[in-house]
């Protein structure tokens, strides 16, 4: 999984609802899945050091240079997120047309969502529903469409690099509160069949909370591009839970994020022995 950093300026979102907003972090990821199905997501717990190691790594690490310099930890520190969900369709040349969501791709999406609920305490509502700005976009697109979809203070060369793997990939924007999770968009490709579809869609929501980078220290994993999986590990549900404890906040320095992330991760699992 490639990634990549840059600061962001003002620019408008409104096709999706999402108005102008400050300069702020914007972190990345591929989606690369696409070899052979592994639905398997059980399997002994590891010990605390890999569990400690695999979350300073997925926090905090990065295979560039530029998000390798970042040293505090992101996540989102709000109660309630509204999402859209968005099919974008081709009428030749003429621009994107957005309609709703296909309803089997909305339901891999929120059946996700619903489990990242338990495990970090956030609320996912409808934006349309709940009649609020989204802060969360999930676009469902055809491979040829990726790089087109219009995200605010993304150039050009980067989303033809995110776009180039056809597979799926997220963005979020880190311009809250100590610099905590503002903004967050994940995109599709729908050309791939639904195994791949709803894999994507777990990975890239998962990481978009604030987990953005790969590692093989846990296996299976969704943070590992060896594993292509429809549901957390118990391993993966515990590093979330981590992210997410009251413990923990957003401008944690990473010293401070894994001393606490040790204990968080001791205590979970001396509670399922």
């Amino acid at each position: 999984m490639r990634q990549f950093t840059q600061l962001i300026g003002k620019r408008a979102f409104s096709r999706l609802g999402v108005a102008s907003f400050p300069a702020m972090v914007l972190i990345v990821a591929v989606c690369l899945a696409g070899g052979v199905p592994n639905a398997r997501a059980d399997g002994a717990l590891p010990p605390v050091d890999d569990l400690v190691k695999a979350f300073e790594i997925i926090a905090f690490g990065s295979e560039t240079r530029a998000l390798a310099a970042r040293t505090t930890l992101l996540r989102w520190d709000t109660g309630e997120i509204a999402v859209n969900m968005t099919q974008f369709m081709s009428e030749g040349e003429r621009e994107l047309k957005p309609v709703p969501a296909q309803d089997f791709w909305a339901k891999f999406a929120w059946n996700h969502l619903r489990t990242l609920e338990k495990l970090t305490g956030l609320t996912f509502v409808d934006s349309i529903t709940a009649k609020k700005r989204p802060r969360l976009t999930i676009v469902f697109t055809p491979r040829d469409l990726l790089v087109k979809v219009p995200i605010p203070g993304v150039n050009a060369k980067l989303q033809r690099e995110l776009a180039a793997p056809g597979g799926c990939y997220f963005l979020s924007f880190a311009g809250g509160r100590m610099g905590a999770l503002d903004r967050a968009f994940v995109v599709v490709n729908t050309d791939r069949d639904g195994f791949l579809i709803d894999h994507c869609l777990l990975e890239e929501l998962t990481q978009s909370l604030g987990l953005p980078n790969d590692t093989d220290v846990l296996r299976p994993s969704i943070f590992s591009d060896h594993d292509t999986l429809r549901k957390l590990s118990p391993a993966d549900e515990i590093l979330v839970r981590t992210l997410y404890h009251k413990r923990m906040f957003a401008g944690m320095t990473r010293k401070a994020a894994v001393t606490m992330a040790r204990l968080l991760i001791a205590q979970q699992l001396a509670s399922k022995r």
